[in-house]
């Protein structure tokens, strides 16, 4: 073969092993990466949790009439907050009237029978002393005197309770707290009992942070754990846990938790949040950004370790972690770092030269 075919096949086949454009030399370049290691820091673990903000368990109460009849007039709206003993609602008076107007006639009635037989006893007490009547008619009278009596405290206690219950035409508050609903309306019928509630009412002076849980969460808290959090509207607000339900609910497999505010919020009861427990506090954690990882914790994550001139992926485990941080508990040996940049360019093997 002559030299000259033979240079030109050398030349063809180091064009077909490198790339197109690329010149050899290029191909084989270091990647210029920074790399990190782990940094000891102080870490909060929280506990997340969404909730709103409730009245305190026993302060959300149905208010109802104590008399049956016609609701007349319902003094408040939704939303309103009233102070205990306000008015809230009146029920229709005829029939409270109209039996205290009887119980009065039937007072009156008892006073007359009963000085009657006073009467009665006092002349027949006259008439034994002169020795004209028997004992035995003496001894009636009496009873008949005293049952008077008995009779005219009965009929007085009859009215009191008449007088009492017209006084309950007039529904007032419990308590002092807000308007949450409206059960009953102008001309609504009740019936003197809870089972017919006009307005619901619930206190706002001790209101409470209300979060569902699962059982794993639940046995992480513990009451007095400090809280803080915020409201839909951007409100701040701390705490601490106060209740921690043991029993879930059936359907839902949840319980609750309810955190103690150290300050009555602007925000309504209703109102939506978010909350973080603040479970404890830990020293020399040591801490990755969470953008050196690559693939999902549950499956095992890596990351590219810098080593003298080139690039070593090596699975690592995590343990706390935030939007930005993750702590490192194991993979990695103190002093290395891991690469910070270009992380799922990266190979194993890949040269790198490291960017200081």
């Amino acid at each position: 073969m002559k030299p000259f075919c033979c240079a030109a096949l050398l030349a063809v086949c180091a064009a077909c092993r490198a790339p197109a454009g690329v010149e050899p030399e290029a191909a084989t370049a270091p990647v210029r990466v920074h790399c990190a290691a782990p940094s000891l820091q102080g870490v909060d673990e929280t506990l997340a949790l969404r909730g709103r903000i409730e009245a305190p368990v026993g302060g959300d109460l149905p208010v109802a009439s104590q008399v049956a009849g016609r609701v007349v007039a319902v003094q408040v709206v939704e939303g309103e907050h009233v102070e205990a003993g306000a008015l809230v609602a009146t029920v229709d008076d005829v029939a409270s009237r109209d039996a205290l107007r009887q119980a009065e006639a039937a007072v009156a009635q008892a006073r007359a029978d009963a000085g009657r037989a006073k009467t009665t006893l006092a002349r027949v007490r006259a008439l034994v002393d002169k020795g004209i009547a028997a004992r035995q008619e003496l001894d009636d009278a009496g009873a008949q005197a005293r049952a008077a009596e008995a009779a005219v405290q009965s009929a007085v206690a009859a009215a009191d309770l008449a007088q009492h219950t017209l006084g309950r035409v007039q529904v007032r508050a419990p308590i002092a707290g807000v308007v949450t609903r409206i059960w009953r309306g102008p001309g609504s019928l009740v019936d003197g009992s809870s089972a017919t509630p006009l307005v619901q009412i619930a206190s706002a002076q001790s209101p409470e942070f209300v979060a569902d849980a699962t059982e794993r969460e639940l046995s992480r808290l513990q009451v007095d754990l400090p809280v803080a959090g915020t409201l839909v509207d951007g409100e701040p607000w701390q705490g601490h846990v106060r209740l921690i339900t043991r029993a879930l609910e059936q359907g839902t497999g949840l319980g609750t938790v309810r955190v103690a505010l150290d300050a009555v919020p602007r925000a309504p009861l209703g109102a939506f949040g978010h909350a973080q427990v603040v479970l404890r506090h830990r020293d020399a954690v040591p801490l990755l950004a969470s953008t050196v990882l690559r693939g999902a914790v549950a499956d095992g994550v890596e990351v590219i370790v810098c080593t003298a001139n080139h690039a070593e992926l090596r699975r690592v485990t995590v343990g706390w972690r935030d939007e930005g941080h993750v702590e490192i508990t194991g993979g990695l040996q103190p002093g290395e770092r891991v690469a910070t940049d270009h992380v799922l360019g990266l190979q194993d093997g890949t040269a790198i030269e490291e960017i200081h």
